[in-house]
């Protein structure tokens, strides 16, 4: 279960696990997604990309409305901007607590999405870190190696 059994879009060339996943084709960059907004923002997601990063390679992908972090799937990434920042996401198998959460979703019998919104570098600790960790194991679909 490796990247080169994903479907790849011909269009746009996007990738999933799914064959004709329903998406939105286009050629969104990171840069786009911030043209226009507050260079604090960008600050913010520099440092959101550098915490991800701790645990291992993944891609960024930007659509015109988020942008989501990919290692075989996504599971994790940025919902949206606020003016006073970033609504920040992550999907775990699990159902977790905490007075973070701004946004729960259940989605179906193990499948949590969480997010909270992340306005100081500072809120990047050790408990966001272990979610994260989780999260990227998600990413990898390591659920599912027996």
């Amino acid at each position: 279960m490796g990247q080169s059994d994903l479907w790849t879009c011909p269009r746009c060339g996007a990738r999933f696990v799914t064959r004709n996943t329903w998406h939105g084709c286009g050629d969104y960059t990171v840069d786009g997604f911030f043209e226009g907004k507050a260079a604090r923002l960008r600050e913010l997601y520099d440092a959101w990309v550098a915490l991800v990063g701790e645990f291992g390679p993944f891609e960024q992908v930007p659509t015109k409305s988020r942008i989501a972090f990919m290692v075989r799937v996504r599971f994790a990434g940025v919902a949206r901007l606020r003016k006073d920042g970033l609504v920040c996401g992550f999907w775990l198998k699990r159902q977790i607590r905490s007075p973070r959460f701004s946004k729960v979703e259940h989605l179906g019998k193990r499948d949590w999405v969480y997010q909270f919104v992340l306005r100081d570098e500072g809120e990047l600790d050790d408990e966001v870190r272990r979610w994260i960790r989780e999260a990227y194991d998600v990413g990898r679909q390591t659920h599912l190696v027996r």
